[in-house]
This record gives structure tokens, C-alpha cells and sequence, in this order.
């Protein structure tokens, strides 16, 4: 009897819920039968994975698979791989495909049938290659999944749930934080940048500084220059003047030469004095030249110490400005796969519900549909 039909009778109301509780029992009972035969399938498959995994292995050296299956239930194995031993030389003289042939059909299904012969290969079994254990293991957590889905329990949805719950508050808290991250590292990057451009600002007008203190040190060089080669070349004029002068009047007053030659010896010592008191200048100019060219460089090699000083200064903040803009990146793309994980955890949840309310509506609908059949047919019956 249908538990519609239990329902329909005409009841006390304690028997139709003695009932009720019947056909839930009866339809737990069933779902759990039908659970266990899939896991049992499931488990079955794994064994036969197995099996399949080192039956080749087994082929390539029937002597020691006929060495460890001669005396056990599975004897009949050996006759069968040794059969298709004896056959395989025709089998590849006539280049058929191995697999069709009617021997090896006959060996997997009977290794896939008593597929606990893998554990008496362990030789085998437990040196298969990397790709065949990755293989198992994929199987392994597919029986697991299996399990936990299938005996999954609505108070194991609820708890799910609130999981859910609580990862979509942590996740707020996640976005609020990125924001005031987002904000703390806007204020930071308009600071630094505010920082950069006065120190390009002030290394300019310091460079521009120095430009202008070596112009006008050239040009001051420059005029000391033409200073000293002006009066050089005046005294050297003036000498050649008076030498011409000299020579002159030796010659128109060579008679009185005897006369003045002691004048002439002493006004020879003044211009002499005075041509070492000129060349004393002259070397005093040149001492102060290389006074104040030596005073400039070493002032020019301190401001380049101090430019260095100031590059290294940026390259530092420059390091430390790349590590934030890393950790800044590392940050959104965490919180972009997050996003990504609870949008398609929303999407999922609204397809779950979107099916259960159309399930509700189709159920409603037919059940009203019911009982109007039924009233239809009582009212057929009382006339």
C-alpha cells in the first residue's frame, strides 16, 4: 500500500502518523540499500583498477606470475596467459590487434572477476609508476567523496552552511580590511610621490646652482687670464719702447759713452727692479689662481659627494616603495580568488534553490490536481 493510499483511508489520526513514520523508515531503509550498492560498485571499480594496472606487467613475465598462482584457486589463470603465449607469434605474424583477440578478452575478464589477485603481487603493486599511483589516489578520493555525499545528512547541509556563513562574514571583514589597505596605500603613494618630486626639484636648482657657480668661476678665471697676459704684454712693449730708446741714443751718443755709462747702468738696475717687482706680481696672481682653483675643486667634489649621498637615499626608498606595491598585488590577487570562490558558491546555492522551489511548485500543483480527481470520483459515486 502507497502511503497516499494509507492517507486516503479513513483513519484515526495517530494511525496516520504511525503510518507516515512507517513509509519514511521503509524509504530511509531503501535510500540506504541503494547507497550501500554504489559504494559496493564504486569499491569494486577501484579493485578492478588495480588488477588492470599490473596485469600488464604480468603478461611480460608469465613465469613468475605461474610460479606464484600454481597451487592457489586461481590456477586457471596460468593456463589462460599461457595459451595466449603459445598464440601470440600467429597473433603478430598476422598483425591483428592483440586486444581482439579472444584469448586476452577471456584473461582480463577473468583477472577483472578475481580482482584480488593484485595482493599477491606486491612487487608489483607497490612499484607501479608515478602516473598509475596518481591514478589510484584520483579513485581513492572519488570513493571517499562518494561516501561523504552520499551519507551526507540534512544536519550536515545546515552545518555546511553556516560554514558558508561564517567564511561570507570572514570574507566581509577581508573586503573592508583591502579597502582600508587600498586607502593606506593611496595615501601612502601620493606622500611619496610628493617626496620625489621636491627632491627632483631640489636636486635641479642645486644643478643649476652648480652650473652657475662654474660659469661665473670660468668667466672670473678667464678675465684673470687676460688681466695678466694685458699687463705682460704692456711691459713687454714698454721694454722693447725703451730698448729702442736706448739703442738710439747709444748710437747718436756713443761719443759720450764713457760720460754716462753710470747713469746708464743705474737707470738699468731701476728697470730691472722694476721688471722683478712686475714678475713677483705676476707670480703672486698665478700662486692665487691655482689658490682658488684648488679651493673650487675640492668644493665640486663635495657637492658631487653630496649628490651621490642623495641617489642612494632614492634607490633605498625605491626598494622599500617596490616591496609595498608587491605586497599591494599579492593582496589583490587573493582577494580576487575569493570573490571568484563565493561568486560561484552563491551561483551553485541559487541553482540548488531555484530547483527545490520549482520541485515544491510541481509537487503542490499535482497533489491539487489529486484532489480534485478524488473529489471528481466521490461525487461520481454518490450519484
Amino acid at each position: 500500500m502507497s502511503m497516499t493510499e494509507m492517507l486516503r483511508g479513513k483513519k484515526k489520526p495517530e494511525e496516520k502518523v504511525n503510518a507516515i513514520k512507517m513509509a519514511l523508515h521503509d524509504f530511509s531503509s531503501v535510500r540506504l540499500i541503494q547507497i550501500g550498492c554504489v559504494i559496493d560498485v564504486v569499491a569494486e571499480s577501484i579493485e578492478r583498477v588495480k588488477i588492470s594496472m599490473i596485469l600488464p606487467k604480468l603478461l611480460d613475465n608469465p613465469t613468475f606470475m605461474a610460479k606464484v598462482l600454481r597451487g592457489t584457486q586461481y590456477e586457471k589463470a596460468v593456463d589462460l596467459v599461457e595459451s595466449f603465449v603459445r598464440r601470440r607469434e600467429f597473433i603478430l605474424k598476422e598483425k591483428r590487434p592483440p586486444l581482439m583477440d579472444h584469448g586476452i578478452i577471456k584473461i582480463i575478464d577473468y583477472f577483472q572477476r578475481n580482482n584480488q589477485m593484485y595482493k599477491m603481487f606486491p612487487t608489483y603493486y607497490n612499484n607501479m609508476r608515478e602516473d598509475e599511483k596518481k591514478l589510484l589516489v584520483a579513485f581513492e578520493m572519488l570513493f571517499d567523496l562518494a561516501k561523504e555525499r552520499l551519507y551526507r545528512t540534512s544536519a550536515d547541509v545546515i552545518a555546511q552552511e553556516r560554514k558558508l556563513h561564517a567564511m561570507y562574514l570572514e570574507n566581509e571583514g577581508i573586503k573592508a580590511n583591502v579597502d582600508l589597505l587600498k586607502k593606506k596605500i593611496h595615501s601612502q603613494k601620493m606622500t611619496l610621490k610628493w617626496k620625489m618630486a621636491a627632491k627632483e626639484a631640489y636636486l635641479k636648482k642645486y644643478e643649476d646652482m652648480l652650473a652657475k657657480k662654474k660659469r661665473e668661476k670660468n668667466e672670473r678665471i678667464q678675465n684673470e687670464i687676460d688681466k695678466c697676459t694685458r699687463i705682460v704684454k704692456k711691459n713687454q712693449k714698454e721694454s722693447l719702447e725703451k730698448q729702442a730708446v736706448l739703442e738710439a741714443e747709444l748710437e747718436k751718443d756713443r761719443h759720450i759713452y764713457e760720460q754716462t755709462t753710470k747713469q746708464n747702468l743705474h737707470q738699468e738696475m731701476e728697470e730691472r727692479e722694476e721688471k722683478n717687482k712686475l714678475l713677483l706680481q705676476l707670480q703672486g696672481l698665478i700662486k692665487k689662481y691655482d689658490h682658488s682653483i684648488r679651493d673650487k675643486m675640492v668644493e665640486n667634489l663635495e657637492l658631487t659627494d653630496q649628490y651621490t649621498k642623495a641617489k642612494k637615499e632614492l634607490d633605498a626608498f625605491m626598494v622599500g616603495h617596490r616591496q609595498i606595491e608587491r605586497v599591494y598585488k599579492e593582496v589583490v590577487v587573493k582577494r580576487e580568488d575569493q570573490e571568484r570562490r563565493a561568486r560561484q558558491n552563491r551561483i551553485l546555492n541559487f541553482t540548488m534553490n531555484r530547483a527545490a522551489s520549482k520541485i515544491q511548485i510541481y509537487w503542490k500543483k499535482w497533489k491539487k490536481a489529486q484532489q480534485k480527481k478524488e473529489k471528481r470520483l466521490k461525487q461520481t459515486k454518490k450519484k
